[in-house]
């Protein structure tokens, strides 16, 4: 050992000896020890360029309605959407686009008795295709369309050359076949606001700033449920990271509706009035570290009343799941 290698080890024999005696000191005194801020979480969605990703969206809903004479009927929907998300290219002034492919739907629906399902053309009971309710939730199927991003992370706008060549069929058709019911069907299973129910699965706004476990923020949401466009502001929180996933909570604080005609099933008039009179619901979002989200779950209890002067009341139980199935790129 030389000189220089002594005198280094003699240094840090002095440093540590000081950093000792004012760790005893400040005990001694009565100093708080220094406590360890949880860590800190910086959240963001992000899709890998050219890659594709496989989702499943299941949406179930139980109905419960209530007349006005107090009779009362139940049905049940359940409806599974088969979708594939790609981002082309690399954001572009900070909007990013995302193509969105629904490649084929589930659909089960019970009345009573009665029970209506499709899993494909090859199989299906031809009364399905004139069940109004399959009728309503099918449109979307095959449709391709683009979802663009904004830098802030909400749907900005939605468009698609495919999507615009069969919106401007529709309007065609309009004068030819004046049944308000049909362009009912098509018109909304068109909009923006079923295709981004489908497609979209961040949902929520993440902070621009890191933010440390259990901490809250508030992020605006839209959703289409069963034909009612609701917004609301959902309190959110970050509630741990593990398999290098971040676990994200909420619940709503209260939903309202977007006033636009609506159907209700087995309902001719398009033009009920209806409110929500009660509500609740949680989220529960999975994010993985490198911005994919893996799960996406909404539980949603609306009540309903409807018509004036009232025709009914009626309680609609939501759970919509969407879900990363696979992931691929090719070569």
């Amino acid at each position: 050992m030389g000189w220089n290698d002594t005198c280094k080890l003699v240094f840090i024999q002095i440093i540590t000896f000081v950093v000792v005696t004012v760790n005893i000191f400040s005990q001694e005194k009565g100093a708080a020890p220094e406590t360890k801020l949880p860590p800190a979480y910086m959240l963001k969605a992000n899709f890998k360029l050219q890659v594709y990703y496989n989702y499943v969206l299941s949406d179930t809903t139980i109905f419960k309605r209530v007349y006005a004479d107090s009779s009362q009927r139940e049905f049940k929907r359940i409806v599974n959407y088969y979708f594939t998300i790609m981002q082309p290219d690399a954001p572009k002034d900070g909007f990013s686009k995302v193509e969105v492919s629904i490649d084929s739907i589930n659909y089960k629906f019970f009345d009573g008795n009665k029970v209506y399902e499709f899993s494909d053309i090859e199989t299906a009971n031809l009364s399905v295709f004139k069940f109004d309710d399959f009728q309503t939730y099918s449109v979307p199927m095959s449709m391709q369309y683009d979802i663009i991003y904004s830098p802030y992370g909400e749907v900005a706008k939605i468009e698609g050359e495919r999507l615009e060549e069969k919106r401007n069929y529709v309007e065609q058709l309009k004068t030819s076949i004046p049944d308000s019911i049909w362009y009912y069907n098509w018109k909304d299973g068109l909009s923006d606001a079923r295709l981004k129910q489908i497609g979209d699965v961040i949902k929520i706004r993440y902070p621009i700033n890191p933010v440390y476990r259990d901490s809250i923020w508030y992020s605006p949401i839209e959703l289409q449920i069963d034909g009612l466009n609701i917004v609301d502001t959902v309190e959110l929180k970050a509630t741990g990271f593990m398999n290098n996933k971040y676990s994200i909570v909420g619940r709503f604080v209260k939903p309202n509706p977007i006033w636009k005609n609506t159907k209700f099933y087995d309902i001719k008039s398009l033009s009920l009035p209806y409110k929500i009179i009660n509500s609740k619901g949680n989220i529960k979002q999975t994010l993985s570290a490198t911005g994919v989200v893996h799960e996406f779950e909404i539980n949603l209890n609306l009540t309903l009343e409807v018509g004036n002067p009232f025709v009914f009341t009626e309680n609609i139980e939501k759970n919509l799941h969407w879900e990363m199935v696979k992931s691929f790129r090719f070569k």
